[in-house]
């Protein structure tokens, strides 16, 4: 039977990929399962790799790279160094001492936390594991070992050198070349240790690509000082030219397999290798591939109400880096991108400051979030969106969209010293956002106090199961939150709590999804959404969706929702209604804040009470029959970091890491319909939920 589903899902997966697809795919397996791409790319010793092979005949030593470089938008280290002086809190102290750890090998992952690859680094070392990577197999077949070695991402983290950007900015502050002796250091052991083609680091053309940029830019930086050695040099240019002939060998596996941001990064890499380097061999053909793909295939992972193709804020902010380098590059270079590309870009700015809290830069934790940060270069904290923002504003208005702070720093690296001191046009909220194509609607009455609510069907893939769900924001704070990602390739139990359901703050069937998952990131029977209603009046605004992801149950759930924002009080109104008579389990999951939280039951409904640093803000619950009557028989509860069996009361803002959070869990069983109404209040407010009753 279960080999039976089996097949059935891989039909239903294969038609939703449609046959161009399909059939890549399936020839794609074929020669990593059979070893057959092993003979079609051999491994080979990166230094054994000739200079004429890779420079071609019109080769260039070091000498006349710094005469005669192609302009690029790193300013020079002269230049950094003023601006920096004009960045507010920006602490030369925390830089220095984070690049000094670097040095022994204690890696900020993920921009969060730190971990020890050792000294010399183990390139393939999973450092929480404490087991290694094999660097000895062929990056076609190396993924058979994530048993043993656990989350491939926490040994690419420092293959993706976060901390070159630390050691930019201390230099850019110092002057000191001991910086650029680092660098060159780990470039020398690198290419010993990982041969081309074999090994964790060569398989996924993403990760070839975020290093690869992040090499460029130190060369940039780095080009000028006399350290910066002729072998340093050609080391460097010998390693560019494998990660660019790597990259569009299998490009195709990102275009046709993937479609998200993993081609946008390796396209840039191609444009950015053909453009900077254009007597490197294959520079012209990578040029063409790349930014044809960066003004075509890449943008189509767009929406036209400026939303993204992943439903994650977070990867969402890593295609708009991509693009600020591609852009910021085709200027420099006196070949600017494509208008349509820069109208995308605004597009997106709107999309992501509608939803801003102004208080931090937070978005909502929303969708799938890997940690990624292609531009670690502010001493803002990971989940804080004004660096991108503030970088999109200049790049399409010309003007800041926020006032000066240490999110000023991306604007010194993109453009130096002047937009520093250009004009501010502030961003004026809206009380009402829709994005109806995304699938995410605001509604807001202070930069402070506002919910996003998720309703809208599902156009691609990606995504986690998490219709109506909502976030809500009391005084700049996330009362109400989303639970975020954690991991992607271990601890599996968590991996599936954090991509289902349970982790939103929506209603659950049966302890079911509302899609099926079928693998790590593989949803089938796409959730669909109805109709949203939008209500706006002198005091009071109001959002209504539903969806059908339970449809697929015995008496066909329809799952309907109504938020209503008034002074402060959020009201929620869920109905859960089926056409048959069907018995169901259900439950509605809020997942608080990390503050300390008390909850008493009252004669027909339950009352928790978050003790926030703003002041004390209480939720409400209760059950109702089809008749609207305190339904007997209800129960609730309120857990902090427990499973039971599953996981619940966790949050991951950062990858990797987890906190334990309150979380609040209502339900009944019942063959009727029911409603069940939540009021987020301060605590001196009246709550509506017991005018009710």
């Amino acid at each position: 039977m279960n080999r039976m589903i089996k097949l059935i899902n891989l039909s239903k997966e294969l038609f939703s990929l449609g046959l161009k697809k399909s059939c890549f795919r399936i020839g794609y397996e074929v020669l990593n399962r059979s070893g057959a791409r092993r003979y079609l790319q051999p491994v080979k010793s990166c230094r054994n790799v000739p200079r004429t092979a890779y420079l071609g005949e019109k080769a260039v030593d070091i000498q006349q790279f710094r005469r005669g470089k192609r302009p690029f938008f790193i300013p020079p280290a002269k230049e950094l160094a003023a601006g920096i002086e004009r960045i507010p809190q920006l602490s030369r102290e925390n830089i220095l001492r984070e690049a000094g750890r670097a040095e022994r090998g204690l890696i900020k992952c993920f921009s969060y936390w730190y971990a020890d690859y050792g000294s010399p680094v183990n390139w393939h070392l999973n450092p929480v594991r404490g087991v290694s990577w094999p660097s000895n197999v062929h990056w076609s077949k190396v993924m058979t070992y994530e048993k043993q070695c656990g989350d491939c991402k926490l040994t690419w983290e420092i293959n993706r050198f976060p901390h070159l950007y630390t050691w930019a900015r201390a230099y850019a502050c110092t002057g000191d070349s001991r910086w650029l002796k680092d660098w060159t250091a780990q470039l020398q052991t690198w290419e010993r240790d990982n041969p081309y083609r074999s090994g964790l680091n060569w398989h996924s053309g993403q990760e070839l690509a975020v290093r690869g940029l992040s090499w460029i830019a130190g060369l940039y930086l780095f080009i000028e000082d006399e350290s910066f050695q002729e072998e340093d040099f050609n080391r460097l240019l010998r390693l560019l030219y494998l990660h660019g002939e790597h990259v569009y060998t299998n490009i195709n596996y990102a275009r046709l397999a993937v479609h998200n941001n993993h081609l946008i990064g390796e396209a840039l890499l191609l444009y950015l290798l053909g453009a900077l380097f254009p007597w490197m061999r294959g520079a012209d053909k990578w040029k063409r591939k790349g930014r044809k793909l960066l003004e075509k295939d890449c943008l189509r992972q767009f929406y036209s109400d400026g939303g993204y193709c992943q439903a994650s804020h977070n990867y969402h902010r890593l295609a708009l880096h991509y693009y600020l380098w591609a852009c910021r590059s085709g200027e420099c270079l006196g070949e600017p991108f494509d208008e349509e590309v820069y109208r995308v870009l605004h597009r997106s700015l709107n999309y992501l400051l509608s939803m801003l809290n102004k208080q931090d830069g937070r978005l909502p934790n929303w969708g799938c979030n890997d940690g990624a940060l292609l531009c670690p270069w502010t001493s803002c904290d990971y989940s804080d969106f004004r660096p991108v923002l503030n970088a999109l504003s200049y790049l399409t208005t010309a003007r800041r969209c926020f006032n000066d702070g240490p999110w000023n720093e991306e604007l010194l690296w993109f453009w130096g010293i002047n937009a520093l001191m250009k004009p501010v046009g502030e961003y004026r909220y809206q009380n009402i956002a829709c994005f109806p194509v995304s699938g995410l609607y605001c509604i807001r009455q202070g930069p402070g106090d506002f919910a996003v609510l998720r309703c809208g069907s599902l156009r691609d893939r990606f995504g986690q199961a998490d219709q109506l769900h909502l976030d809500l924001w009391w005084r700049g704070l996330n009362v109400a939150r989303d639970g975020g990602s954690y991991l992607y390739n271990d601890e599996m139990s968590y991996h599936h709590y954090f991509m289902g359901t349970s982790s939103h703050n929506t209603i659950t069937v049966d302890g079911q999804n509302q899609m099926l998952l079928i693998r790590r990131f593989k949803w089938l029977e796409l959730v669909k959404a109805g109709r949203v209603v939008i209500k706006n009046t002198a005091n009071q605004l109001e959002v209504a969706g539903e969806h059908y992801g339970y449809c697929r149950l015995p008496g066909k759930v329809v799952h309907r929702r109504r938020v209503v924002l008034t002074d402060g009080i959020f009201v929620i109104i869920d109905y859960l209604t089926q056409t048959g008579a069907a018995r169901h389990s259900y439950a509605i999951h809020w997942l608080l804040g990390p503050w300390p939280c008390t909850m008493v039951k009252h004669r027909h409904w339950w009352r928790v009470d978050q003790t926030t640093p703003s002041g004390s803000y209480t939720l409400n619950i209760i059950i109702l029959d089809q008749n609207f009557k305190p339904r007997a028989g209800s129960n609730c509860s309120i857990t902090i970091g427990a499973e039971e069996p599953a996981p619940r009361g966790w949050e991951s803002r950062y990858y990797g890491r987890r906190q334990a959070i309150a979380s609040v869990k209502a339900g009944c069983s019942t063959n009727k319909d029911i409603c069940v109404i939540s009021v987020f209040s301060p605590s001196e407010a009246n709550a509506p939920a017991v005018v009710i009753i």
